[in-house]
């Protein structure tokens, strides 16, 4: 698998049109909560396969052999969009030969196969200018709003936009299932927020700069992060200088994305008398989180129990 190569995929089976007999869409997502929503939304029309597992970092996927396999015989792939799938999907659409979905160095995915869950979103932290020197930037703005349990129903409706699209014989079935899944989640995200208001105002930092949304949503105010800009690792000078900031201001949360390091975190830890709270950036990466409820319940619960805010 190591020596596997991008020209290698072009081997694999072309793309065919799906046969008159076919039930049922054949769909890709990219994470495992989009997973989930797709099911929803999708029903018994729809069979979903993930890309990315969960416990990995998003940005660190590698595209494999599979992935090419299940992306030239989908109807359409789901995706969160503003870059955040980037170091696998652009590659992907490129090397898979689907006329449904194509790769676009502007829009990333061009075709009626595309599926953006970003669309709609309220985007936070599109930057001004691009840098190299300010470290992993996205372009359009941070990626993360799949930590923000208040996208949840923008998600949704993009998705039965999205399949209704692809399959527009099916639309009203989609709007029906679209109606069931918003009347579950909208009483959820009512009892979410009444949870998360001793949040409001506590102060906290985070391992990396993927946290604006769920501050959003809880609102926590992070100060600072363990990286010293996204996507470069800590230093001893810039963990030094974070445990002062954090002393100096009161901090005593730290959150730490599931997939980043622990060791890290518990030193800061005990420099500072804060508590951890370890959360998943995407389902499944934290146990019996698959689905966007549970993904989104055991966030909330990590950020409140370490807090001190049952």
């Amino acid at each position: 698998m190591k020596n596997f190569t991008l020209a290698a995929l072009f081997v694999l089976p072309l793309a065919a049109p799906r046969p008159a007999q076919a039930k049922g869409l054949r769909v890709v997502a990219t994470t495992p909560e989009l997973v989930d929503v797709v099911s929803r939304v999708g029903g018994p029309l729809v069979s979903v396969d993930s890309l990315a597992r969960g416990p990995e970092d998003i940005h660190r996927v590698v595209m494999r052999p599979s992935f090419v396999t299940k992306l030239n015989k989908a109807d359409a792939v789901v995706y969160l969009g503003l870059t955040l799938e980037h170091t696998f999907l652009p590659g992907l659409l490129g090397v898979a030969s689907n006329p449904r979905m194509r790769q676009d160095a502007v829009r990333q995915c061009v075709g009626e196969g595309c599926i953006d869950c970003s669309e709609g979103v309220a985007v936070l932290e599109k930057p001004a200018s691009l840098s190299r020197a300010e470290g992993e930037i996205h372009p359009h703005g941070n990626p993360h709003y799949n930590l923000d349990p208040g996208e949840g129903p923008v998600i949704a409706r993009n998705v039965a936009a999205g399949l209704s699209r692809v399959d527009p014989e099916h639309a009203a079935d989609y709007a029906k299932n679209l109606k069931a899944f918003l009347a579950e989640l909208e009483p959820k995200l009512a009892r979410w927020r009444r949870l998360a208001a001793p949040l409001k105002g506590v102060k906290a930092v985070s391992y990396h700069q993927d946290v604006p949304y769920l501050a959003r949503f809880t609102g926590l105010e992070f100060v600072g992060t363990l990286e010293v800009k996204p996507g470069i690792a800590p230093t001893p000078t810039h963990l030094e200088a974070l445990v002062g900031l954090m002393k100096t201001q009161g901090v005593k949360l730290i959150v730490r994305e599931q997939h980043f390091d622990a060791k890290t975190c518990a030193w800061l830890a005990e420099q500072t008398g804060a508590k951890v709270a370890v959360i998943g950036v995407m389902g499944n990466a934290l146990p019996d989180t698959k689905t966007f409820v549970s993904f989104s319940e055991r966030n909330l619960s990590a950020l409140l129990d370490a807090a001190g805010k049952p």
